[in-house]
């Protein structure tokens, strides 16, 4: 999935605006309007953002949990706008999933090898 081009073009007066995904409209000069065009032009897929509930999909999680872990600082995030929608790089999200995988693994690895130790664990029966 890529990001959509959308076409930037005056309103009236040559002025320029910005259309949030809600809806709202925010008035640019030509200097902040040339910085933003600069800016989502340089968005690539490796920086595509995503909303919550991408990110849920991706992780396996609900949205509130998603939430939660933003809440937490857990993975980066931005709004759109003041009190907008909480989006993150994907591969940020991803990255957090790797890491969440890997502790997982570690923590269960931990957990046998303690288990061996007590002898609550046989690995000849556990194949």
């Amino acid at each position: 999935m890529s990001i959509a081009t959308i076409e930037a073009r005056p309103i009236s007066n040559n002025a320029r605006y910005v259309l949030q995904g809600n809806g709202k409209t925010y008035k640019l000069d030509e200097k902040a309007f040339d910085a933003a065009m600069k800016a989502a032009m340089a968005v690539s897929d490796s920086n595509r953002t995503i909303g919550t509930g991408e990110a849920a999909q991706i992780l396996g999680v609900s949205r509130k949990t998603v939430q939660r872990m933003l809440d937490a600082n857990a993975i980066p995030y931005r709004r759109n706008g003041q009190g907008g929608n909480r989006m993150m790089l994907e591969n940020d999200v991803i990255a957090y999933a790797k890491r969440m995988r890997s502790d997982r693994r570690s923590a269960l690895d931990d957990m046998r090898d303690q288990a061996e130790n007590m002898g609550l664990y046989d690995p000849a029966n556990n194949r």
